[in-house]
Parts: C-alpha cells; structure tokens; sequence
C-alpha cells in the first residue's frame, strides 16, 4: 500500500514540478527581453548624447567603472553622455547575454563604438524596484587586440 502510494504520489507530483519549472523559464524569457530592450535603449542614448532614458534607468545609488578604471555614479554618467565622452557615433553590441536571478539581471556583451573606436567588454548588473528594472552597477573593460 505505501509503495502505491508514494507511486501514485510521483505520478501526479512530476508533472507540477515540470509546469513550475516551464512558468518560471517563460518568466525569465519576458525579463531577459526587457533587458535586451534597456541595452539597446542604453547604447542608443549614448550614441545621440541624449541622457533623458539614462536619468530614468539609474537607480539614484548607481556606480560604475570606465574602461580607464574612473568610479563614476548616476550622476557623472549623465554629464559623460551629455559630453558625448563616452561614445562617440553610433556603437554595436555583439556577444550578448542575459541571467536573470529573480529581481536581479547580469548582462554582459561587447560594443564597439566607444571613443577612439575601441571595443569594450561590460558587465551590467540590474535590480528590479517597483516593477521597473535599474541599472545599479556596471564596469567596462578595453579589450586589447580586437578580441
């Protein structure tokens, strides 16, 4: 009797642990997709030294690094890309990924289009706060050699 039970138990459990895991990989696709919509947005932005969609998507504690290494916070980005320090024209970004981890997202890529036309490898890291998604840290690496 208790082999039957844990049998049948299995049997109608199996299938719930499948479902759970299908809803919570079709969530995490809708948030890689809104991700993938920020960058864009983010690169975007920087190429029209236009910082109104920068200004929404930092959170008010944001820091980041430049290729050069220099710390920079919400609102000394801002300042860069209304300088139009930080890239000049329009940029690309190839080798993009996105791991959401709940309410936090890592993006990673490469652009090319950074003043001098070097391409930079980034990090990117996301909170979602009050259903919105920010970018609270990011870091840029020169990648030497055109790799």
């Amino acid at each position: 009797m208790k082999r039957f039970l844990v049998i049948t138990f299995l049997a109608v459990a199996m299938p719930l642990f499948a479902f759970g895991q299908a809803a919570n990989k079709k969530s995490s696709g809708k948030a890689e997709e809104e991700i993938m919509k920020i960058e864009d947005q983010w690169v975007q932005s920087r190429a029209t030294k236009d910082p109104t969609s920068t200004k929404d998507l930092l959170s008010d504690d944001y820091l980041g690094a430049n290729v050069t290494g220099q710390a920079m916070n919400k609102q000394q980005q801002i300042d860069g890309i209304t300088a139009g320090t930080l890239f000049a024209g329009k940029a690309e970004q190839t080798d993009r990924k996105v791991r959401i981890y709940g309410d936090i997202a890592v993006s990673t890529g490469v652009v090319t289009g950074v003043v001098g036309g070097a391409k930079v490898r980034y990090i990117r890291v996301f909170v979602k706060r009050n259903n919105k998604w920010r970018l609270v840290a990011a870091q840029g690496t020169r990648v030497e050699g055109g790799q």
